[in-house]
C-alpha cells in the first residue's frame, strides 16, 4: 500500500457566513427570525445527534450494529437546512444527515434501527406510532440517485401548482455522478421547486475534493444548469438556515430550484470501515476545522445572548444521554426479522414462484429437503394465497367478437396511442415522459396528438437522458402520479440501469410496502426494422432478472390495449415492452370501449396434443406459422407476462404434449428461454419425451443490416427445431 498520502486543500472562504469561528456574531450580520427556544433547540438537536452517533458507534464496535456513517463535526449543514422546510415538504437524503431526521422528530430508536439490520417492516411493528410532518425518503446509498428523484417529486409539485418543496442532500463526491447532472438539469430544464444541499466535507471516501472536479467550487456547477447558487459555511448553522431558507422560500414561490454548497469537513473516517489515516494527513487541516466545531461556535453565540450557560449545557447534555438510553433499550426490544419476510413486498399479489420459494424456504427452515417437488404440485403453496397486498385491478376484458362490442381496426402502434389518451381522460394523475413525444408524437408515433389534447405537464418532452427520464419519473411515482416514461429503444436503457435497480425495482421493498411506484416503463425492442446499432437489442433478460418488477409483452393489438391499461392502473412498477418488428404489421379488430386484461396470465394461442411452443412478442406469429408447416399437433403459449410467469399454465401445457421448445428473439445464453427450460426440466422431466430445445438469436452482438434476417429468429428456425425434437427418440 502506497505511503503517499493526499495533500489537502483549504476551500476557498467567500461564503455566507453569521458567526466568526469562534462563535460570535460578525459586525453587520443579519440574524434569522428565530425564537430563543427555536434557538436552543438547535442546539440541543446538534448535541443529541453526537451523542446518538458515539452512542452507535460503540453499538457497531460492539457487534450490535453494522457500518455507521457519522456527522462528526458536519451536523450544523443537515440541521440547518431542513429546519427551513415547512409541513409537507420532502427530504431525500443520505446516511449522513441524522440532525435532519431528529429535527422532525424521526426517533433515535429507527435511527439506530437503520444500522442494526432488520426488515423495514420488522422496524414499523416494533416501535411505538410516531409521525414526523415533514416527508422522509429512504436513505439513499448509491449517491445521486436521490437528486434526480428529488427532481422529479418536485417537478410533480410544480405540475400540480403545489408549494411543496423537495430538498435533497449529496455530497462533494455525489457531484460527480451522472445523476446529479440529469437532476439539475431536468430541475433547472422544468422550474422544480427543490433545493440540492451540497454537505461539501471535502472528502469521498478516501478521494479529495479536488479529485471530483476542476471548478473552483462545486456551487459553480449549477450554472451550468442555469440554477442559483449560494455557498455557506456549513459550520455555521445560523447560516446555512439563513441560506436554506432564501431557496426554499424561493422554490415556494415559483422561483425553481438552488444549489446550496454547504463547506465543513469530514472530521471522522468516511465510516466504521475506513480508515482515513492511511490516505489523509490529519494535521493539515483538521487542528483548524475542530477550531470550528459547529456545536461549540454555537454554543458560544447562545452564551453571548445568555440563552445557554453551563447549567443549562449540562442539563442537555445529561437529557440527551437519558434520551440515547431510552432508544437504545427500545432497539434492542426490537426483535430479529422473521427469515420470511425476505418475500415481502415485492409486487402486489403472489405468483407461483414467490410461493413455491416461500414454501421451499418454509422446509429449509424447518429441516426438511426443500428440492423434493419434481411437479410443481408437491408442496402445500397454497398457504401463502393472500399473505401479500392485493394486485387489485378492475380485471374486464371486453371480447371484439361480440355483437354489441364496437371495434375498429388497429395496429399496435395504434392500440398504444389510443390507451394512452383513454388513461390520461381517465386519470390526471397520469403524465407520460420522454424525448420526442411531443409535437412529432414520438419517432414511431405513438403519441401523437397527445401534447395539442393535454399539455405540456402530462406530456413532457424531457432533455435527452434515459436516467433522467426514469429518474424523474420514480419521483413522480413516489409522490402519487402515474408516469409512463418512454424510452425510445431498448437498446437506450442502459445508462438508466442504475436508476432501474437502485430505485425503481427496490423502492417497494426497501421501504416495507411504504412507497409504492406505479409507474410503467414503456420500451419498444427488437430488430426487424433494418435499424441502426443499438436500436434492436432485445436484452429482456436484464429487467427480468430484477425482483420488484413486472415484465410484461404483447403480441397483439388487442393484448396491447388491455395490458397497457392494467400495467398502468398497478401499483407495480411495469416494464412494458413493444415488439416493435409488428408495430405496424397487422390490424384487427379493438374493443373502443375501456378494457383490461390480466398481469399474470399466459394465452394459449392455439391448443395441440404433440408439443408446447413457448415464446412472446414478435415471435407468436412465426411460431403459429413454424406449427401450420410441421407434420405435428403444436400447442402455442404466448407468455405475455415475462415476469413473473404464469407457471401453472406452462406446466400443463409441458406436461400434456411431452414436447417443449422455446422460440424468442434474445440471444441464447441466460435469456429467459433457459430459465424455461430449467423450469421444465425441474418439474416435467418424467413427460419428456425429448429434450427441450431453443430456437433463439445467437449469442453475438446484433448484426448490421444486411445480414439481421439471417440473425433474426423466425418461423423457418422455429420450424427446425419443433420438427427435431418431434424426430427425437429415446
Amino acid at each position: 500500500m502506497s505511503e503517499e498520502k493526499w495533500s489537502e486543500r483549504d476551500p476557498p472562504r467567500d461564503f455566507r457566513q453569521l458567526l466568526d469561528d469562534e462563535g460570535h456574531l460578525l459586525d453587520g450580520a443579519d440574524v434569522p427570525s428565530l425564537g430563543d427556544d427555536e434557538l436552543v433547540e438547535f442546539y440541543r438537536t446538534m448535541v443529541a445527534t453526537r451523542q446518538l452517533e458515539d452512542t452507535m458507534l460503540n453499538m457497531q464496535r460492539s457487534g450490535e450494529a453494522s457500518l455507521v456513517a457519522r456527522e462528526l463535526g458536519e451536523e450544523a449543514t443537515p440541521l440547518g437546512a431542513a429546519a427551513a422546510l415547512d409541513e409537507d415538504d420532502w427530504v431525500f437524503y443520505t446516511y449522513r444527515q441524522n440532525a435532519a431526521l431528529l429535527h422532525w422528530d424521526v426517533p433515535m430508536a429507527k435511527i439506530i434501527l437503520g444500522t442494526t439490520g432488520q426488515e423495514p417492516e420488522t422496524i414499523a411493528e416494533g416501535l411505538d406510532d410516531w409521525d414526523s410532518s415533514v416527508n422522509f425518503s429512504p436513505d439513499y446509498t448509491p449517491v445521486a440517485v436521490n437528486v434526480t428523484n428529488a427532481a422529479g417529486s418536485a417537478m410533480t409539485d410544480r405540475f400540480r401548482d403545489r408549494d411543496t418543496v423537495s430538498m435533497v442532500f449529496i455530497g462533494d463526491g455525489s457531484t460527480s455522478e451522472g445523476s446529479f447532472h440529469d437532476g439539475m438539469n431536468f430541475a433547472g430544464v422544468f422550474d422544480a421547486p427543490v433545493v440540492v444541499v451540497v454537505q461539501n466535507n471535502q472528502w469521498a471516501i478516501s478521494e479529495p475534493s479536488q479529485r471530483q472536479t476542476a471548478a473552483e467550487t462545486f456551487a459553480k456547477k449549477a450554472e451550468a444548469y442555469g440554477v442559483p447558487h449560494e455557498r455557506v459555511d456549513g459550520n455555521d448553522v445560523l447560516a446555512v438556515y439563513d441560506a436554506a431558507s432564501e431557496a426554499v422560500e424561493r422554490a415556494r414561490e415559483g422561483g425553481g430550484p438552488t444549489l446550496v454548497e454547504c463547506v465543513t469537513y469530514r472530521m471522522g473516517n468516511h465510516n466504521t470501515s475506513d480508515n482515513a489515516d492511511l490516505y489523509r494527513d490529519e494535521a493539515e487541516l483538521k487542528e483548524e476545522w475542530e477550531e470550528r466545531d459547529p456545536i461549540d461556535r454555537f454554543s458560544t453565540y447562545l452564551g453571548n445572548r445568555n440563552l445557554l450557560d453551563d447549567d443549562r449545557r449540562e442539563e442537555i447534555r445529561n437529557e440527551v444521554d437519558a434520551e440515547v438510553d431510552d432508544a437504545v433499550e427500545t432497539a434492542r426490544s426490537v426483535p430479529d426479522t422473521d427469515p420470511m419476510r425476505m418475500f415481502d413486498h415485492h409486487l402486489h399479489g403472489t405468483s407461483w414462484r414467490e410461493a413455491h420459494q416461500r414454501t421451499e424456504f418454509q422446509r429449509e427452515q424447518e429441516g426438511e429437503n426443500p428440492f423434493t417437488d419434481f411437479t410443481g404440485e408437491a408442496f402445500d403453496t397454497e398457504q401463502w394465497e393472500g399473505h401479500g397486498p392485493d394486485l387489485d385491478i378492475d380485471i374486464a376484458p371486453l371480447d371484439p367478437g361480440e355483437d354489441d362490442v364496437e371495434t375498429e381496426d388497429w395496429n399496435i402502434v395504434t392500440a398504444v396511442n389510443h390507451t394512452l389518451r383513454q388513461e390520461m381522460s381517465r386519470d390526471d394523475t397520469m403524465r407520460i415522459l420522454g424525448y420526442d413525444i411531443g409535437p412529432i408524437g414520438g419517432v414511431f408515433r405513438a403519441t401523437e396528438g397527445l401534447l395539442d389534447e393535454f399539455g405540456p405537464d402530462r406530456v413532457i418532452d424531457t432533455p435527452l437522458s434515459e436516467n433522467g427520464i426514469v429518474g424523474t419519473a420514480v419521483g413522480m411515482a413516489m409522490r402519487d402520479d402515474r408516469p409512463v416514461p418512454e424510452i425510445q429503444f431498448m437498446g437506450f436503457s442502459y445508462p438508466a440501469f442504475g436508476q432501474f435497480m437502485y430505485a425503481v425495482a427496490k423502492m417497494y421493498e426497501r421501504t416495507g410496502g411504504d412507497i409504492e411506484l406505479p409507474m410503467t416503463i414503456r420500451m419498444p425492442y427488437g430488430g426487424g426494422i433494418k435499424a441502426l446499432e443499438y436500436h434492436q437489442e432485445s436484452t429482456e433478460t436484464f429487467e427480468i432478472h430484477a425482483p420488484g418488477v413486472r415484465v410484461l409483452c404483447p403480441s397483439t393489438p388487442y393484448q396491447t390495449k388491455g395490458l397497457l391499461a392494467s400495467s398502468i392502473r398497478c401499483d407495480d412498477p411495469v416494464v412494458f415492452m413493444e415488439p416493435k418488428r409488428i408495430y405496424r404489421g397487422f390490424d384487427e379488430p379493438v374493443p373502443t370501449d375501456e378494457y383490461t386484461l390480466p398481469l399474470d396470465e399466459a394465452r394459449t394461442v392455439r391448443e395441440g396434443e404433440d408439443v408446447t411452443v413457448l415464446t412472446w412478442g414478435a415471435m407468436v406469429r412465426h411460431a403459429e406459422s413454424a406449427a401450420d408447416e410441421v407434420d405435428a399437433d403444436v400447442e402455442v403459449i404466448d407468455l405475455v407476462s415475462l415476469s413473473p410467469l404464469d407457471v401453472e399454465t406452462i406446466l400443463a401445457s409441458v406436461k400434456k404434449t411431452g414436447r417443449c421448445v422455446v422460440v424468442h428473439e434474445a440471444r441464447r445464453t441466460l435469456g429467459l428461454g433457459a430459465e424455461l427450460s430449467a423450469l421444465v426440466n425441474e418439474y416435467a422431466i418424467d413427460r419428456l419425451k425429448a429434450p427441450v430445445k431453443r430456437a433463439t438469436g445467437y449469442d453475438v452482438h446484433f448484426p448490421n443490416n444486411d445480414i439481421e434476417d439471417d440473425y433474426l429468429t423466425d418461423a423457418e428456425r422455429a420450424k427446425y427445431a419443433i420438427e427435431a425434437v418431434m424426430s427425437y427418440e429415446y
